[in-house]
């Protein structure tokens, strides 16, 4: 797209034109995009607008997301601690008893909110001897 230029003579401050000579290298360029900005400004400022309420949507996504996480990792650590608080209770009941009590270890897991059938895995690698009913 070829965009036709015209040249024209335009009145401004001699102090602003030393100036404007100074710090930009193309004046006219410069004033293109001042004109621009000053005429499109309402739909750079709505694009502005559009964009940043995009960006809050996305924040609230993100925010949402992490606090998800967080609560599946606070989950999985409590779940860690109660497995080894459970562990802990059989240890304690082995070395009271000799056995423990399947019955006994169900109500204990669910108490706690640890797999039973993961917690017999673990005794049966520890050699740890149980029965049905105590």
């Amino acid at each position: 797209m070829s965009v036709t230029k015209q040249k024209i003579t335009i009145t401004i401050d001699c102090d602003l034109y030393e100036a404007a000579k100074i710090k930009y290298d193309n004046i006219s360029g410069r004033i293109n995009e001042l004109l621009l900005m000053d005429l499109r400004g309402s739909d750079e400022r709505q694009e502005l607008v559009e964009r940043l309420h995009n960006l809050q949507i996305e924040e609230k996504s993100i925010t949402a997301r992490l606090c998800e996480l967080d609560k599946k990792e606070r989950k999985i650590r409590a779940e860690e601690t109660n497995k080894k608080e459970v562990i802990s209770w059989v240890n304690e009941v082995y070395q009271r008893n000799g056995v423990v009590g399947l019955n006994q270890l169900k109500n204990e897991c669910k108490r706690l909110s640890v797999d039973f059938d993961e917690i017999v895995l673990l005794m049966d690698d520890s050699g740890v001897a149980y029965v049905k009913y105590v």
